[in-house]
């Protein structure tokens, strides 16, 4: 996505009445680069770099969130990595790793919005002539929907939920359910109220599966079906 396209879109006030109600003043184009400038060794252009983690509690219209994705996807050429499902997968990891939570739901579905118009724009300008599958963006789509919510942060992290993509090689995830605050949650053994464990995946799943699989992925689904023969 163009400098251009992206200034056109950064506003700092949408609306007087949401300044008021919501207190919501956007950070400018400028001062998001100049505060991610502030961290470059959050942005390595290794493969383990794509997976650092970033949340944004008041991510607003995703500001933020675009630019980090975008410094990720930098790292991303698919003339490096010379496989569709690879390059694919390293898309899916970057986006994974970036969190939003703001308490406008008009504000979360632009910053999903942006997101994918963010892949969009990397994969056709950096893999030119090839397009990106359909699978590969209902998985982005799955993970931005998990990734990027509607919540107070303030009031609502110990009760809302946000899914850790793992990644496994091959283009697998392996998943786990935990809140946005974990930290009042018991630790210590307690026989009388025992604390579950976070939902998790069993097994891995293929990236092209997410979308068709939104709970955890168990064992006995596994098992391959049976070839059919004529």
């Amino acid at each position: 996505m163009s400098d251009g396209e992206r200034s056109n879109r950064q506003v700092q006030i949408k609306t007087r009445d949401r300044v008021r109600e919501l207190a919501e003043v956007y950070t400018h184009e400028r001062e998001v680069r100049a505060m991610l400038d502030l961290v470059p060794d959050m942005f390595p252009t290794t493969a383990a770099g794509t997976d650092i983690k970033f949340l944004e509690p008041a991510c607003g219209s995703g500001n933020f969130l675009e630019e980090i994705l975008n410094r990720k996807l930098q790292g991303i050429r698919f003339s490096a990595i010379r496989s569709v499902g690879a390059y694919e997968h390293r898309i899916l990891r970057a986006v994974a790793s970036v969190y939003g939570v703001d308490v406008c739901a008009e504000n979360v579905a632009e910053a999903r919005e942006r997101m994918i118009a963010e892949v969009r724009s990397h994969f056709y300008n950096d893999a030119n002539t090839i397009d990106p599958t359909a699978a590969f963006i209902s998985a982005a789509r799955t993970i931005l929907t998990t990734n990027i919510v509607c919540a107070d942060f303030l009031a609502d992290a110990a009760t809302t939920e946000t899914i850790d993509y793992q990644p496994v090689r091959g283009g697998y995830f392996l998943r786990v359910w935990s809140m946005l605050d974990d930290s009042a949650v018991e630790t210590e053994p307690d026989l009388f109220h025992q604390v579950p464990e976070p939902k998790r995946d069993e097994v891995r799943v293929h990236y092209r599966d997410l979308a068709t699989t939104p709970n955890p992925a168990r064992a006995e689904s596994s098992t391959p079906p049976t070839r059919r023969t004529a």
